[in-house]
């Protein structure tokens, strides 16, 4: 395997480790020679045994950080009050092949940094779980021009800017469309407050089950809406199947039993191959 080749494996795993791994970020520090060739060694067959893709079972729980999801065609920029530029804070899984984060193409999942731009093609969606901050949690949402959205903000508040409406939301969940000329919010539960963006003194408190439209001018009545409304309005995230890594540790034990053995064989050979000297007692000529 020349330098070339040897490298670009090197990024690739490294990448494909960092998804079932990420606490082993710190491990990939510069190695080369035989350091290098047993750690690639190493890192493999780990990750081929212990390392699988699993669907995102269970869509509707989210952590203390809360979570996002949104349509095919939709876009906006993630910032987090807590924590510092370029720090990650949260992760994302990706359906489909036009999902971008700060325009770079993501084909699975990725972590998603402070102050990223998400966006999503045609026939793609994305899922953003945030971390959670020991501090006051605050994580704004802006640059939500057009299409669908659902969130689940758990402990977190977020604020969310639409070019109509800006959304005060914590221990909700609520869905949002945007377009060109109006803001729907559908409050799934808790509740949300809305403010006119053109006028800030007008804003409203939306109740679970309701639904309100905000255009540019104005803000209407708030709508009650059934259980198959709400059903219908949310049924797009069913057609985009999401997926993440995971770890099974008994793969990972088999894999590092694996591993042993391995070098353990390559150490005997080597002691056979210099005729038994240096094992022993000294001999007398």
């Amino acid at each position: 395997m020349d330098a070339t080749n040897s490298k670009s494996l090197f990024w690739r795993l490294k990448d494909l480790s960092l998804r079932c791994y990420p606490w082993s970020a710190w491990s990939f520090s510069p190695l080369t020679g035989k350091q290098g060739i047993w750690f690639l060694l190493l890192i493999t067959v780990l990750l081929f045994s212990g390392c699988k893709t699993v669907p995102v079972l269970d869509r509707n729980f989210a952590d203390k950080g809360g979570l996002w999801e949104q349509d095919e065609n939709t876009g906006a920029r993630f910032h987090h009050n807590a924590m510092a530029d370029e720090v990650v804070i949260g992760r994302m899984n990706a359906s489909g092949k036009s999902v971008l984060i700060n325009a770079s193409q993501v084909k699975q999942s990725a972590q998603v940094k402070n102050n990223s731009f998400v966006s999503t093609g045609p026939q793609s969606g994305a899922r953003i779980e945030f971390k959670a901050s020991e501090a006051s949690c605050l994580i704004r949402v802006d640059e939500f021009n057009i299409g669908n959205a659902y969130v689940d903000t758990a402990t977190c508040q977020q604020s969310i800017k639409t070019p109509h409406a800006l959304i005060e939301a914590k221990s909700a969940i609520l869905h949002i469309q945007v377009s060109q000329y109006e803001t729907e919010v559908m409050v799934i539960s808790g509740m949300v407050k809305v403010v006119l963006r053109e006028n800030p003194m007008q804003s409203i408190d939306v109740k679970a089950d309701r639904e309100i439209i905000i255009t540019h001018q104005s803000i209407g009545d708030p709508r009650l809406m059934t259980t198959e409304e709400i059903w219908q309005r949310i049924r797009w995230r069913e057609g985009f199947q999401l997926y993440e890594t995971v770890i099974d540790w008994k793969k990972v034990m088999a894999g590092v039993i694996t591993v042993g053995i391995i070098a353990a064989a390559i150490l005997l050979s080597k002691g056979h191959g210099h005729g038994g000297r240096g094992v022993g007692f000294p001999r007398h000529r």
